[in-house]
């Protein structure tokens, strides 16, 4: 029960957010970094929820796509953020050595 909830939460801040950017970037939806990875996190959630319907497809298959969402929210949340390019760059992390 917890995954389709928590999915029309995903889908609303993917709207909102591309609501938000219509505002302040003149475009829906611009193919940044971080944009992309949110999509793709998007994408395998909704494919998790259907290994987890299917009788065929539960075990190991819907534990292989949980795993994989974890990474990819990992990757989306770190990854980009430590690139710090795009017009997502304000939330990059700095780096600093001493």
């Amino acid at each position: 029960m917890k995954t389709p909830i928590s999915g029309a939460r995903f889908d609303s801040g993917i709207l909102s957010g591309a609501v938000w950017a219509k505002e302040a970037w003149g475009s829906y939806w611009s193919w940044d970094p971080k944009e992309t990875w949110a999509f793709i996190t998007w994408i395998v959630f909704p494919i998790y929820l259907h290994t987890q319907t299917n009788k065929n497809l539960q075990g190991a298959n819907s534990a292989i796509v949980a795993t994989l969402g974890f990474l990819i929210i990992w990757m989306c949340y770190f990854g980009v953020n430590l690139l710090g390019i795009g017009l997502h760059s304000y939330g990059s992390f700095t780096l600093t050595y001493s």
